[in-house]
């Protein structure tokens, strides 16, 4: 299966497979809880005023997995949500939890974001959480943004997340092969090229956007936390997984520290669409 899915370049044959996986429901709980929280506060911090229009959630995986999903926390203050992804059997399985879990009016889309099927101009919102960080070139990133352009309506705001590569894990991680790291189970789905802050500015300045914030989020130990959380999981109890809880949360502090773009796991930007003359 490896050999076939390079050859697809990781694409939707390798997301459909990933979906089919054992396991691969409701993993990492406490993991997908605690980041859930991140991504509430920061929203928090960077939501806009009023109520939206329509906004759009570049992958499903989440929804999918886990019922710690980030497109309610989204899309609550939104008249229409839409979430897409690139693996059909991703999508039919988030789709089936947010149609079961949550009134929100949703919709869902089978789509690559490179390409992405909607017209230009349909969004007030998109928020992009660690999905352009699993291709395996920065031209797949780049055309990403050029296409999160079009599709964003002028003045609307893009949230977009990627895999720090100035977090030491990171580093080290994507220097190692990949058939490696899956075997022993330190990652479960492929990890692509990513861009750093200054990278990811430029870029986004590039394709037309204007930078109105960024950080790093995520500053507890990923692996550590996660390989926790398994072995604790079936004879912890609730009182130490909510100890365990506190202990992510307290390292969450160091988004506060000059050192946030080394132990954070992903650079966070926040962009508003600008028009230009062709518009």
């Amino acid at each position: 299966m490896e050999n076939k899915t390079e050859k697809k370049e990781f694409g939707s044959d390798y997301w459909d497979w990933i979906a089919e996986q054992p396991g691969t429901q409701n993993r990492e709980e406490v993991w997908r809880a605690h980041q859930k929280e991140v991504y509430r506060r920061l929203k928090d911090r960077w939501a806009g005023e009023g109520r939206l229009g329509r906004t759009l959630k570049t992958d499903l995986y989440d929804e999918a997995v886990s019922p710690h999903d980030l497109i309610s926390l989204f899309g609550s203050e939104c008249d229409c949500v839409v979430g897409t992804d690139v693996s059909l059997e991703i999508a039919r399985v988030a789709g089936q939890r947010m149609a079961q879990a949550w009134a929100v009016r949703c919709q869902v889309a089978v789509s690559d974001v490179r390409h992405q099927a909607f017209k230009s101009h349909v969004f007030d919102q998109i928020l992009s959480n660690s999905t352009l960080d699993h291709f395996p070139a920065r031209v797949d990133i780049l055309a990403s943004l050029e296409e999160l352009r079009r599709i964003l309506k002028p003045g609307g705001t893009l949230i977009i997340t990627l895999d720090n590569p100035w977090n030491p894990v990171v580093w080290v991680r994507n220097r190692l092969p990949y058939r490696v790291l899956k075997r022993v189970g330190v990652i479960p789905y492929y990890m692509g090229v990513t861009l750093s802050r200054p990278e990811l500015i430029r870029a986004l300045e590039s394709s037309g956007f204007r930078v109105c914030g960024s950080t790093a989020i995520v500053h507890s130990p990923r692996v550590l936390a996660i390989l926790t959380t398994r072995i604790l999981a079936g004879r912890g109890g609730k009182r130490v997984m909510s100890c365990l809880q506190r202990l992510l949360w307290a390292f969450e502090r160091l988004e506060g520290f000059p050192t946030k773009y080394v132990t954070g796991h992903y650079v966070a930007v926040r962009a508003v669409r600008i028009e230009d003359q062709e518009d």
